[in-house]
Parts: C-alpha cells; sequence; structure tokens
C-alpha cells in the first residue's frame, strides 16, 4: 500500500492518510505522552499541524482512546489467562445475553467471538489460582448462557507491546 494511497476507514468517513499521518499515529502509538514539540520531531511537521492532524484522526475515530499502561502484577493480578468459552445454545438471544454478561466481569480485559469450537475467548488477569477457580466456578459456569470453560493459564509472555505495524512507516 502506498503512502498516499493509505485508506481508512473510521467511524463513518474515509480519511485519505499521508506519510505525516502514518507517522503521527505510529508515535502516538509508541508513545501518546509526547509534547507537541516532539511529536511535530517525529512526524517532520509544525506542531500546530501536527495538533491539527492529531485532532482530525481523533474525530474521525482513527485514534480511539489514550491511557496509561498499569502494570498488572504492581496490582497483584499476576496471572493471565485465556478462556475459551461455549455457549449453551446458539441463538440471538443467549449471545446477546453473554456478551452483556461479559462486560459485567472486571477481571475480563478482553472478549472475542470466535469461529470454531468454542465460541469466545476472553482475556482475563486474576491474583491467585483460587481468584480464577471462583471466576470459573462461581461466576461463569453458572450462568445460564455458559455451557463450557476451558482455560489456559500464560507462563511467560514473550511480547505485548500493542503496536500495530504502520504501513510504509520506515522505523
Amino acid at each position: 500500500m502506498g503512502l498516499r494511497n493509505a485508506r481508512i476507514r473510521a467511524v463513518e468517513c474515509v480519511l485519505d492518510l499521508d506519510v505525516f499521518d502514518l507517522r503521527l499515529i505510529d508515535a502516538l502509538q509508541r508513545d501518546s505522552a509526547q509534547s507537541r514539540e516532539a511529536l511535530a520531531g517525529a512526524v517532520g511537521l509544525s506542531a500546530s499541524q501536527v495538533a491539527r492532524r492529531r485532532q482530525t484522526l481523533e474525530e474521525a475515530g482513527v485514534i480511539r482512546r489514550y491511557r496509561a499502561e498499569i502494570d498488572p502484577d504492581a496490582l497483584g493480578l499476576s496471572i493471565l489467562v485465556y478462556m475459551h468459552v461455549k455457549l449453551a445454545a446458539h441463538s440471538p438471544q443467549n449471545s446477546k445475553r453473554f456478551q452483556a454478561f461479559v462486560q459485567s466481569i472486571a477481571e475480563v480485559l478482553e472478549a472475542h467471538a470466535l469461529t470454531g469450537d468454542f465460541d469466545y475467548l476472553l482475556k482475563v488477569r486474576v491474583g491467585s489460582l483460587g481468584d480464577l477457580a471462583r471466576l470459573v466456578n462461581e461466576v461463569l459456569l453458572p450462568h445460564e448462557s455458559v455451557d463450557r470453560v476451558r482455560s489456559e493459564i500464560v507462563m511467560q509472555t514473550l511480547r505485548d507491546d500493542g503496536i500495530l505495524k504502520i504501513p510504509s512507516v520506515v522505523r
């Protein structure tokens, strides 16, 4: 994909992103707390131009949010678990019920609908194996929409930077 031809569908508009937009997106995803001047240097534009482009990207929904990345170990949430969930019934109502249910579970960091043997994949953080057992046995399995849960505990994380590959941005 060429730099001038990069197209992103965001919210209800299509933006034509040029090399400066792509550099800005890349710089922000690596460190969104950079000053306007630092971003301007990384992008190769003036600080005011960068601010305008940033606002456009935010309004279009290309940039969805800013947040601090917290060390889960510092909060005693050292156990990362991926949970596969199979629904008890496959109907639109049961899917909606499960989706609403997942929104209420604080330990769930991410939830994804899947193809294959299981219907959903949950990424959760807990502080102990006891917390994991309670989540599975007292929260997930008793819920009317859930048939089965399979948990996989992460032993070691090899990469977790969340950095998207931006087309044609040279690093």
